[in-house]
This record gives C-alpha cells, sequence and structure tokens, in this order.
C-alpha cells in the first residue's frame, strides 16, 4: 500500500518506504526561489481491509478504551450536555484567539521579528492551555496492545485542549460531514496516529505520509454504527449457543467441503483447458486453499454464503467459479443433484477484516491471481515468504476463463470477449 509520499503522486498503486524526495532543480544547486516546488502528494484511501485501515481504525478504537475486530463496544455518544458544553467552549476559544490577535497587532513593543513571533507563539500556547477542557475523562488503557501510555497521553492531551470531554463519536450521526464533533475527533485522531506511525515504523520524523486516515476513520464510522445497531443483545440461552463440540463438527465439515470443491475444480479444468497449458493451471489449483472458498453458513439445510479471500483476484475468482459450472456439466445425471447441492450458494460476500487475519495465503501462486489491493498491502519480505511467482505467464487467467466460457455457454448464450 502506498503510504509515504513520492515523487510519483499520479500513481495509487506503487510501495514507497521513503520520504517525499527534493526537487530535483534544488539538488542541481538552484535556490528555493529558482526552483519548481513539487506539488504536494494527494492523500490516498487505502482498502477497508489493508494492514494500514486496520491501524488507523485499531488505533482510534484503542484511544476511545476499546479494541478487538469483532468482540468489541464502543463507547457511549455524547451527551447533550456534553455537545453544549463542547460548543460552548468552541464560542470562548474563537473570541478568546481573536482578542489575542488584536492585542498582537497592536503590540510596538519589540522591534526584532523573529523574536516577536517566537513571543507570540509561546503566549498562544499559553492562551490555549488555559482555555483547555477541566472536565475530560480519558478513556480506559486496553490491556496487551502495542500502543504505549506516552501516546494514550498525547492524545488525550490533544482532545482535551480542543475542549472535548472525552473521545468518542456522535453514533447517531455516522459523518464526518454531518456533525462537527464527529469532524473534529476524527482530525484529532488522524494526526495523533501519524505521529504514533511514523515512530512506531521508526522513519524519519520529516516523514510525509499521504494516507488519507481522517477519511479511513469517516469510512469507519458509518460501518461500525451500522454494526453496533444491529448487534443483538447478549441474552444467551442454552437453544441458541453452540456448544464447542458442535463448532468443532460445522468447522470439520466445512474443510470437507472445500477439499472435494477444490478436488472438482482441478478435475474440471485438466478435461477444459487447452493441452499446452495443463501443467500451468495444474499446478496453479493444486492447493485446497487455493481453489476454494471459504463458507459461512448456520442451518446445513440451507446453501451457504461464498466468503471471497481478500488476496485474491477477479480473474483467478471468475475462473473458479466458471469450473464450477464446467463441473456440474461433466457430471453424470446421477451425480448431478449432489454436485449442485455441494457447489450452490445462497449469496456471495467479501471477507471480514476478521475473516481476512484468518485466511490461508497459499504459496506459489503466479502473480496475477492475487487481488491487487492485497500486493498493496504486502512487503517485499512477505513476497518472497509466499514464494509469489512474478514469471510472465503466456497464457493468462482472463484468457482461460474465456476459453472456459465458450465450452460452458449454451448454443444460444454469447461467451464474454
Amino acid at each position: 500500500m502506498l503510504d509515504l509520499a513520492s515523487d510519483d503522486s499520479s500513481s495509487d498503486e506503487k510501495v514507497n518506504d521513503a520520504p517525499m524526495a527534493e526537487d530535483a532543480q534544488a539538488r542541481k544547486g538552484k535556490t528555493p526561489a529558482k526552483s519548481k516546488k513539487p506539488k504536494p502528494p494527494e492523500t490516498q484511501l487505502p482498502h477497508r481491509l489493508s494492514s494500514l485501515t486496520r491501524s488507523i481504525v485499531e488505533f482510534a478504537k484503542f484511544m476511545m478504551g476499546t479494541t478487538g475486530r469483532d468482540n468489541y463496544h464502543l463507547p457511549d455518544p455524547p451527551t447533550s450536555e456534553e455537545l453544549k458544553q463542547y460548543e460552548a467552549w468552541g464560542i470562548d476559544y474563537v473570541q478568546a484567539v481573536d482578542a489575542f490577535h488584536q492585542e498582537q497587532a497592536s503590540r510596538n513593543d519589540i522591534e526584532d521579528e523573529a523574536e516577536r513571533e517566537h513571543l507570540k507563539k509561546k503566549e498562544l500556547k499559553e492562551l490555549e492551555l488555559s482555555l483547555q477542557s477541566t472536565r475530560y475523562e480519558p478513556a480506559p488503557i486496553p490491556p496487551n496492545y502495542e500502543i504505549s501510555k506516552h501516546f494514550k497521553d498525547q492524545c488525550d492531551q490533544s482532545f482535551r485542549l480542543k475542549g472535548f470531554p472525552r473521545i468518542t463519536f456522535q453514533w447517531n450521526k455516522p459523518s464526518l460531514e454531518g456533525s462537527s464533533w464527529n469532524f473534529a475527533t476524527a482530525d484529532i485522531l488522524a494526526n495523533q496516529w501519524h505521529s504514533w506511525y511514523i515512530k512506531d515504523r521508526r522513519y524519519s520524523p520529516s516523514t510525509k505520509l499521504t494516507v488519507d486516515a481522517k477519511g479511513v476513520i469517516g469510512r469507519w464510522l458509518k460501518t461500525a454504527a451500522m454494526n453496533q445497531a444491529q448487534k443483538p443483545k447478549e441474552e444467551p440461552s442454552e437453544n441458541s449457543t453452540r456448544t464447542t463440540q458442535e463448532m468443532n463438527t460445522l468447522r470439520r465439515h466445512r474443510e470437507q467441503r472445500r477439499i472435494q470443491i477444490a478436488r472438482h475444480r482441478h478435475a474440471s479444468a485438466m478435461r477444459s483447458v487447452p493441452k499446452q497449458h495443463k501443467e500451468y493451471l495444474s499446478e496453479l489449483l493444486s492447493a485446497n486453499d487455493m481453489s476454494s472458498d471459504y463458507e459461512d453458513d448456520e442451518d446445513p439445510e440451507v446453501p451457504p454464503t461464498r466468503i471471497l479471500p481478500f488476496w485474491r483476484s477477479k480473474a483467478l475468482t471468475d475462473l473458479l467459479h466458471e469450473l464450477d459450472v464446467a463441473t456440474i456439466q461433466l457430471a453424470s445425471s446421477e451425480k448431478k443433484p449432489n454436485l449442485i447441492k455441494l457447489l450452490q450458494r445462497k449469496e456471495t460476500r467479501e471477507a471480514t477484516e476478521l475473516e481476512v487475519l484468518q485466511e490461508k495465503v497459499p504459496t506459489n501462486v503466479c502473480l496475477q491471481g492475487f487481488n491487487k489491493y492485497f500486493l498493496q498491502d504486502t512487503s517485499i519480505l512477505e513476497r518472497r515468504q509466499l514464494q509469489i511467482d512474478e514469471t510472465p505467464k503466456s497464457y493468462s487467467l482472463t484468457q482461460a476463463l474465456v476459453d472456459l466460457q465458450k465450452l460452458t455457454c449454451k448454443s444460444n448464450a454469447v461467451p464474454i470477449d
């Protein structure tokens, strides 16, 4: 994921771990006045399942006193009294700062401009400290997390200076534009994450990140509010709670289905693809984790929901699902009903943040088999660990899909070009 400033600000797919380079003319010895200043790089919104997004969201949740990607509890929204307190602080702050600047403009006791600016900044900082919230309640520190108390205290101080009584969001207004509270909260959290991330990754303090951290928080705010509203009240009962044994049995059945589906897809590919490409596709489809989807099912009598792995490209996904069509068409009339039941799906959805962390990414897969967002989120060392095959292939997955669709389409259908 491109998260640091680079010379090529038009690209949103390159990985760059270095600070923004100086302008080429400046490096040649020209003065800054004559040099053409580079345009600041545009901020980018990383994929919602990327590690960068998870880092920003987990940082925000940590500062609110909660962690976790599944069972976590968000703090209560601000009360009407807290909102009034925040609005009143904003009015007092604007009036005090305006009066300060008017007073500074009329001062003529210091002639040295540098000294005057230094004193002005010092006095403004003292003014802001005097205006900070006196009724601030920091969130408790969640256990076993990598963010130090130093950054927690630093973040709390930033919110205190901006008149907040605590860190939370107006969950009933899940946007940054419709709530000044949410906008300011996201802005502070984004800036604090930036400082922590630079320090945590041991980058130079002057490094500029191009990631739109505030945009990530705004996007998460919408889904977080929705998920919290949909969470049922915790009322466990013997009838609704599954035992560990039942969960293990269900997990085992899912894995057995995945193995069966992977084998059927591999067999159908070997019977359908051109001979000269069989060896290549055979190697590609040999791993169960590569050639089968994850499933989500609560009722064994209802077709499961297909969960698309984050790492897998659309070209590979479409090819695998077309192999299901081929599998049914190649089956005998006796085996067809069982195969249809095995391959039938209620619906399809993308993986959640928690499911992405649990995915088993196969090794020795060709580059075109991976989602571009997954590759952006994968370092060189991680690619080496996965043994990603980056050699050019004469037979693309897209072409394999086209060739297969020519075989599976009915006489009155037109294959995809």
